[in-house]
């Protein structure tokens, strides 16, 4: 079995007295100066439409690495039944190892939840009935039984084990734990989305990146039983199905790397696509300044944006004066109190960062004025999608212009840069500095400016 080193001991390594990783605090997201409820902001990602995967010279195999820090991704947090399937044979089990039931390749377990336990039954590949049982506690591990084989769940193969546990308020969280190492071989993949080798020094910066977030919040969801999402609320994680052999080459060649500042893991942001200029983590939510995330002016030499290949570089968001009417009633609710918006009177833009995002917005209704603070006007105009607002603003980096009819209101023009908050490494840019020959170790020193790569095991 693969020696899996804890976070603690792993992390001990960096600096003499070294201990836990010292975590920033979950970005507070800047508040609707009214009053609006403040909400976490999202670690936005690149969608980028994957080129044909570029091989590396000599595959690389996806066997764990050796003393890497194990991680734990919440693959299904609160569910009420989850079925386990594998293409090879596999074993449920007690935490300390007591074997509930043995199964053959192409089996399926079922695991439902009963409050203060979980149910088993399962099916055998010709459809019969296998073993099961009632009344297990929690929680139950299942394991494939062959070496680098994969267990699956909703029809996505993961690798490492995964653990049926108790959700915090009840019902089954599924979580995969996992050596660090093959978790990122699941990461990269779907952070990146390209898999070019004139970008490959890009695809290493991620790695590192990836790996440092990680690191930092070993421990931060220990309540949820859990490192790390498998989603934008931390890092999308595809498991062995996004695993692609460019990247994993590329995650093997920085096994271990993170950065650090002081000696500490940092808190890694990044985000798609800065529009020429990153952003300071004070600058978009309502953080106390960090040395490592300031804004960084991204252009080359000749004054072009390393990003500017990315299709949200430059982006326009439109609405009707009703479309925008319906969605601030909703997004302005709390402060409404009741109110109902039925007239916009005006938007401007009243301050602006200095990387040239919105600091201050300002909304005149019928129903009363209100002023957005900071990456929370994300939040407040999403975009329209086939004719219904849907998820949020691609960035806070972009103006407003009204169009009037008769005086009155009758469309909203959003005109912007950049995909998603600014702060840390820029995607598309690393991609662009890799193209223009730049090694991962510079772009990384770029985007956090004053780290250092250490090796974490």
């Amino acid at each position: 079995m693969t020696r899996w080193r804890s976070a603690a001991a792993a992390l001990a390594l960096l600096a003499p007295a070294a201990c836990a990783p010292r975590g920033a605090r979950i970005p507070t997201v800047p508040v609707v100066v009214i009053g609006d409820t403040a909400r976490p902001a999202p670690r936005d990602t690149v969608v980028i439409t994957p080129a044909q995967p570029a091989q590396p010279a000599q595959p690389v195999d996806v066997a764990p690495v050796a003393n890497a820090t194990a991680v734990r991704v919440g693959l299904i947090v609160d569910t009420s039944a989850v079925e386990v399937a594998s293409a090879g044979p596999f074993v449920v089990q007690t935490e300390d190892g007591r074997e509930i039931a043995r199964l053959a390749a192409g089996a399926t377990a079922s695991f439902r939840d009963n409050g203060a336990n979980v149910s088993l039954t399962s099916r055998t590949a010709a459809g019969g009935s296998g073993p099961g049982g009632s009344g297990l506690p929690f929680p139950l591990v299942v394991r494939p039984i062959a070496s680098g084989a994969t267990l699956s769940v909703r029809g996505n193969p993961y690798r490492g084990e995964l653990r049926i546990q108790q959700a915090t308020g009840g019902g089954l969280t599924v979580v995969n734990r996992l050596d660090m190492e093959t978790y990122l071989l699941g990461v990269v993949p779907r952070e990146i989305g390209r898999f070019d080798l004139d970008i490959y020094e890009a695809i290493k910066a991620q790695a590192v990146a990836a790996r440092t977030y990680a690191i930092t919040y070993l421990g931060r969801r220990q309540q949820q039983g859990f490192d790390v999402f498998a989603t934008v609320e931390d890092q999308v994680y595809g498991g062995a199905a996004a695993e692609n052999e460019t990247v994993n080459r590329a995650v093997r060649e920085t096994a271990g790397e993170i950065l650090t500042y002081g000696g500490q893991p940092i808190t890694a942001y990044y985000h798609s696509t800065c529009a020429g200029q990153t952003a300071a983590i004070d600058e978009v939510w309502n953080n106390a300044p960090v040395a490592y995330l300031v804004s960084v002016r991204d252009v080359d030499p000749q004054g072009q944006a390393y990003d500017r290949s990315s299709s949200r570089f430059r982006w326009e968001e439109r609405w009707t004066h009703e479309q925008l009417v319906g969605i601030l009633n909703r997004t302005l609710a709390d402060s409404l109190r009741g109110r109902r918006i039925t007239r916009i009177e005006d938007m401007r833009v009243l301050e602006r960062t200095p990387s040239d995002r919105v600091r201050r917005m300002r909304i005149d209704t019928d129903a009363g004025s209100f002023t957005v603070g900071k990456d929370r006007v994300r939040w407040i105009l999403p975009p329209i999608r086939n004719g219904s607002p849907t998820g949020i603003l691609n960035s806070s980096k972009f103006d407003v212009a009204l169009t009037r009819s008769g005086g009155r209101v009758t469309e909203i023009v959003a005109t912007g840069g950049g995909w998603g908050h600014g702060i840390g490494m820029c995607q598309v840019g690393a991609m662009g500095r890799a193209r223009a020959g730049q090694d991962y170790r510079t772009i990384l020193r770029t985007y956090y400016p004053g780290t250092e790569i250490r090796r974490a095991y």
